[in-house]
């Protein structure tokens, strides 16, 4: 039986946010207007797996991270050094980039008020608009070293990760008929939030198995996710596409084992690009149809695949510059 190493989660860590990074550009060429076939549009609502690699991927990573401050003498201080570069690696592209889309905004005759819920990200929990993964993200973060805490006093982190899994499964998988339009919008958007949060639990939970370089069968790692898919894909309990990504991804690392150089920088630079990508790839299409309003009514753009093709084009562009920027302000401060 094939044995899937664990570790190949953090060896190919910047490969699979290159992979997730292009599914999330895939997933949003519907939203963008691209004209396709009705099977390309299911493999589009598919796509959203990538936000569930991102999210593996993170809680994994976030479990390295979280180790450098076990050996500090001051605990409370090596976890606010720990709050401190995780939320300037996310809110400072987030904020310039948000910022300047929001400004734009406002010349256009967007008010401030409306501005500033955007950019708190408040504007998705009350509305579901804006970067709905930084409004994620935030207080996920927060609670992060809480919840490793809690995995080290315990015998049993496993069990513990699965019963929260269990938990946010059963309650994403709740549909509240609320009177009130408003709280009903707010419920929907946790619910959204919740329905990707256990990619993150079982990444963190196999983060201590990836350092001590694990092997899991294969027939763990994708036949009983598949089952569980299919299970409540049929049952219509929970979001089954989340699952897929237990799956997918030690496919994708046995992949990435024979692949070409080339193939692998070109994953690499989609990885390191990620955040800005995603940040970028939500407001250049609306940027394009407000100041180059010719070229989306061009019947050149018919389909609009040359409106999306310039997102894509423009967006990397400037997430690859931005990264750039904020790399080197960071570095510095």
């Amino acid at each position: 039986m094939f044995q899937f190493n664990v570790n190949d989660i953090s060896k190919y860590r910047t490969q699979l946010m290159g992979i997730a990074t292009l599914l999330v550009i895939f997933g949003h060429s519907v939203g963008n207007g691209v004209v396709m076939p009705r099977w390309m549009e299911s493999l589009c609502g598919l796509a959203s797996v990538g936000v569930d690699i991102f999210l593996l991927v993170s809680g994994l990573g976030l479990w390295y991270s979280l180790k450098s401050i076990d050996s500090q003498v001051n605990l409370w201080g090596g976890v606010k050094c720990w709050y401190i570069r995780r939320y300037k690696r996310i809110l400072v592209p987030y904020f310039i980039i948000a910022g300047i889309g929001n400004i734009l905004a406002v010349m256009g005759g967007r008010t401030i008020a409306e501005a500033v819920l955007n950019i708190s990200t408040i504007s998705y929990w009350l509305e579901h608009k804006g970067a709905w993964y930084i409004a994620m993200l935030i207080p996920l973060y927060a609670i992060t070293p809480v919840h490793d805490a809690i995995c080290k006093k315990i015998k049993n982190p496993v069990y513990y990760t699965l019963v929260i899994v269990i938990i946010i499964v059963g309650i994403s998988s709740l549909h509240f008929e609320c009177p009130n339009v408003g709280l009903s919008q707010f419920i929907e958007n946790v619910r959204h939030v919740f329905v990707h949060l256990p990619a993150f639990f079982i990444g963190f939970m196999l983060a201590p198995m990836a350092k001590e370089e694990k092997c899991i069968s294969f027939l763990w790692m994708i036949v009983v996710p598949l089952f569980l898919v299919i299970m409540m894909k049929y049952l219509h309990f929970g979001y089954w596409p989340g699952f897929l990504v237990f799956s997918f991804v030690p496919l994708l690392c046995r992949l990435f084992c024979y692949s070409g150089k080339t193939f692998m920088n070109v994953l690499s630079f989609f990885g390191k690009i990620s955040l800005e990508s995603y940040l970028f790839n939500g407001i250049v299409g609306s940027w394009i149809i407000v100041y180059l309003p010719w070229i989306y009514e061009s019947p050149v753009n018919k389909g609009c695949y040359l409106h999306y093709a310039l997102v894509i084009i423009v967006g990397t562009a400037l997430a690859y510059w931005m990264n750039r920027f904020c790399e080197k302000a960071l570095k510095k401060n």
